[in-house]
This record gives C-alpha cells, sequence and structure tokens, in this order.
C-alpha cells in the first residue's frame, strides 16, 4: 500500500510540473532591426500617418515590408533615438543609459580611446543570464578600429557578422565586413542582403532556443547603392530610397522566414533608426537633421510587433526612447536589470501591451552634443526645452566655438576638455504636442516651466559627465 501511495504522490507531482510547464509561455524571441541615418519621413507608413505627406518634396521611398509591422503592431510618433549621431545613440539602445553618462561623446572614429566600456551591461548580457541565444548582425560601432577594445562577441553575443562603421566602399560588394573575429573578404551583393542572409543561416541553428538578434543595417547612411532596378524607379535622391527599399525588402525576406519556421508568433520585432537623415525633406514634418538636438536629428521612427500581445494597428504619442529598450526587453524575458548603475529608461512593456497609453519617467529625455547647437535638449512631458552655447533661431550646419579649426569627426584631447566646459546659456522652449515642427518658441510665456527645465538640463549635463568619464585621463 505504501508503494502504492508513492507512485500515486509521484505521479501528481509530474502531473502538477507538466501543469506548471505548459502555463509558462515561452520567453518570446527578440530581434531588433536598425536602419543607419533613415528619417522620419522616410517609411511610407510615416509618410501617409503624419503631416509630413504634405511637405513641399516629400520621400517617394515605399516600405511596404516595414509598413506591414505597423499595421501587425504598434507605430510610436514620439520615440527618441539615443543620440543625434550613430555610436551614441547605438550605445544607449544597447545600455538603457544615456550615451553621456557611459562616456560615448561622439561618434567613435579610428584609433580613438573612446568605445562602449567592457564593464557595461548590455541587452545580450542581461539575455544571456536566461539562456538566450545572442546573434549580431550588421554594423556596430562602438569599437574603435585599429585597437583591441571590445567587439560584440565580448559584450554577450555568441555569433557576430559586422562591421566597424560604415559597409565599404558602399553597399554594394562591402569589403569590410567581419565575421566573428576574421574579415570575411570581400563579398557579394548589397549590404541589407548579406546582413539578412547571414541572421537567416544562424537561425537556421539556433532557433530552437530562445534567440535575441540584432540585425543593424548599413542603409541608408553614405555611400548608398541600390539595385538599379529599385533605383530608377525615383526622379530624384535614386540611389538613396532606391536602398531604403531595399532593406525593406530584405526585412520582407526575414519576416518571411520568421512565420514560415513557426517563430513569428512568439517573436517580438522591433524597427527603427539610429537617428534622423540627412537628406532634404526626410525629416519633415519635423525641424532639422542628423546631427542636431533638434526634433529631426533625434525623433526616428519606431515601431513593435509581437502577434497576439501588442495591439495591431495601433498608434502611440507616449514619449519614449531607446534607452527604454533594454528594460522593456527584460521584463518581456523575466530578466533582471542592472541595479548597480543608473539606467536611465523605463520598462514600456505595458505600453507595448496596450494596458496603459504611457508610463511616468524616471528621467527625463534628454540629449547633450557639445559639436551642434542646440548643444541640449531635454523632453519632459509635452515640453521641450532647447539649450544653445550662442543665440540661434534655426538649424544651422555647425557651430564649432571654441574648437576652431578642430573637425567635429574625430575625438582629441581637446574635444574632451572642451565638452567637459560647454554649458548652455540661451534658451527655446516648445509644446511638442501642439507645435512637432518646432515653429512656436513659448520661452517667454513660460518662464517658470524654462526654469525649471533648464535646472534639470544643467543637472543632468553634468551629473553624466562626470560618470562618462575623461578618455584621456590617466588609467582611463
Amino acid at each position: 500500500m505504501r508503494q502504492i501511495r508513492i507512485a500515486l504522490l509521484l505521479l501528481v507531482l509530474r502531473f502538477c510540473a507538466m501543469s506548471s510547464s505548459a502555463d509558462s509561455p515561452a520567453p518570446p524571441n527578440i530581434v531588433i532591426l536598425l536602419a543607419d541615418d533613415l528619417g522620419y519621413n522616410d517609411l511610407s507608413v510615416y509618410r501617409n500617418s503624419t503631416a509630413g505627406r504634405n511637405v513641399q518634396r516629400p520621400p517617394t521611398s515605399q516600405t511596404p515590408n516595414i509598413d506591414k509591422l505597423a499595421e501587425d503592431g504598434m507605430l510610436f510618433t514620439d520615440f527618441y533615438c539615443g543620440a543625434a549621431v550613430c555610436s551614441p545613440s547605438r550605445s544607449a539602445l544597447m545600455t538603457g543609459r544615456n550615451a553621456t553618462r557611459v562616456g560615448i561623446y561622439n561618434w567613435v572614429p579610428s584609433e580613438s580611446p573612446m568605445h562602449l566600456r567592457a564593464g557595461e551591461i548590455t541587452i545580450a548580457e542581461i539575455l544571456k543570464r536566461k539562456n538566450y541565444r545572442t546573434g549580431h548582425f550588421g554594423k556596430w560601432h562602438l569599437t574603435s578600429e585599429g585597437t583591441d577594445q571590445p567587439i560584440p562577441n565580448d559584450q554577450g553575443f555568441d555569433y557576430s557578422f559586422w562591421v566597424h562603421n560604415n559597409a565599404l566602399p558602399s553597399h554594394r560588394d562591402p569589403v569590410n565586413y567581419i565575421r566573428n573575429r576574421k574579415p570575411a573578404g570581400n563579398l557579394k551583393g548589397y549590404a541589407c542582403d548579406l546582413v539578412v542572409d547571414e541572421a537567416i543561416a544562424w537561425l537556421d541553428e539556433n532557433s530552437a532556443s530562445p534567440f535575441y538578434i540584432n540585425v543593424w543595417f548599413n542603409e541608408a547612411h553614405l555611400k548608398v547603392a541600390a539595385p538599379p532596378e529599385l533605383a530608377r524607379r525615383h526622379k530624384y535622391n535614386q540611389q538613396y530610397y532606391g536602398c531604403i527599399e531595399n532593406m525593406d525588402q530584405a526585412v520582407g525576406r526575414l519576416m518571411v522566414y520568421l512565420k514560415k519556421n513557426g517563430l513569428d508568433d512568439n517573436t517580438i520585432v522591433m524597427f527603427s533608426s539610429d537617428n534622423g537623415s540627412r537628406w532634404d525633406y526626410s525629416n519633415k514634418p519635423l525641424r532639422g537633421e542628423k546631427c542636431f538636438n533638434y526634433e529631426g536629428g533625434v525623433r526616428v521612427p519606431f515601431i513593435a510587433r509581437w502577434p497576439g500581445r501588442i495591439p495591431a494597428g495601433s498608434i502611440n504619442s507616449a514619449p519614449g526612447s531607446f534607452t527604454d529598450i533594454l528594460p522593456t526587453v527584460a521584463a518581456f524575458a523575466g530578466a533582471a536589470v542592472p541595479s548597480d548603475r543608473v539606467i536611465d529608461g523605463n520598462d514600456l512593456s505595458s505600453v507595448f501591451m496596450g494596458k496603459r497609453d504611457a508610463v511616468k519617467r524616471k528621467h527625463p529625455i534628454f540629449f547633450y552634443r557639445y559639436f551642434h547647437d542646440p548643444i541640449c535638449m531635454l523632453r519632459d512631458g509635452d515640453w521641450c526645452l532647447l539649450g544653445y552655447d550662442t543665440p540661434q533661431k534655426k538649424a544651422e550646419r555647425l557651430n564649432e566655438g571654441a574648437l576652431g579649426k578642430i573637425k567635429p569627426w574625430f575625438f582629441t584631447p581637446q574635444h574632451m576638455e572642451y565638452l567637459k566646459t560647454l554649458t548652455p546659456r540661451h534658451f527655446e522652449l516648445y509644446n511638442l504636442r501642439e507645435d512637432m515642427g518646432q515653429n512656436r518658441d513659448l520661452s517667454a510665456k513660460y518662464p517658470e516651466r524654462v526654469n525649471d527645465m533648464k535646472k534639470m538640463m544643467l543637472r543632468l549635463r553634468s551629473e553624466m559627465i562626470r560618470e562618462g568619464g575623461d578618455w584621456y585621463a590617466p588609467g582611463e
């Protein structure tokens, strides 16, 4: 009788364990698609959803596959990248921390000490703790070429097919890609296709486990190149619009693969751009362009899709940021967010799921860029404060200030000393809910709001530079 009771108990325990396992959903796969220098108005779904379609010379790029992500998921109207240029933007995405706080003050040039430090904790590293397989495919630009700084494989990725910065000599037949730690040699085809092909080949071997992959395109950064049949569809900016459409087709191939292999339903796909475009009209109706802390430089397309979980066809105007991606992904995966450092982002998982329209931010959305006025931008709710080094009423190409003839596309000890002292002295205030184009400066009308936001801006700037550190200090 005792043996029968034990056998029955074991059966009950086994049944309970199986029931518990069945009730626990499998952790979602994560795919982050990132374009390079893609404007808010370059995607047809954004152009058709905003006043951007009414500009004088709207882009003619058509992006049906990315549009389909929005049709099946959530389109954000007020989402921000991590910086108005590449490297700092990507560092914010990977760490959930403001780029200035992690010390990525500008784009990372060759043979520079500035890079994403090994001590930073990336999305890949927190997901590895939850037994995710991880891969990075495409542009990285968080490591300085010509150094022994950490590469993707050192920062949580099991596999990488990557390039330091731009595809050379262009998107067509690039020669500078690296597979893990070895040069991939001369490649035939377009960068977006090569990156997706590599990702699909890796998924063939690794999709049995939950996976996280970055698919970070070189398109649409210079030097652009597109298949002739796509380029000739456009009357102007042919290679630029053509390469965007080529990237869109690559996205479509990846989505077909996920669906065909039964991975579609439990995969969260996010699509965005690392910063705004440098091309005329591509950021409309927003003010400014790449490099500038106006909306056109830092507000980017952002789409999230997860069938059955993220409401299909939804549009959300809650302010979001690249710093929010790490805590949001962690929440979906049941992973812990680092508790030993400041995380500037918020968990937006409830917003993604349509349970809330917005979340109260722990930290406002903030940008500091020492090379272009406005040097600071702070968004708090619907309000945006711009902080300038010199009085300025419109976007200028470059305000070099005290740097004189030192070029912006380097990072030197002079740059480091300059950015430590450069503080905004002139301010503009905008209500972005009523004036997304930043046409009406309200600073004279709301001086108390300017003063409150100015204090917050100056505090964050000082705090983050102190934490970001001096790359030329002894022992750094």
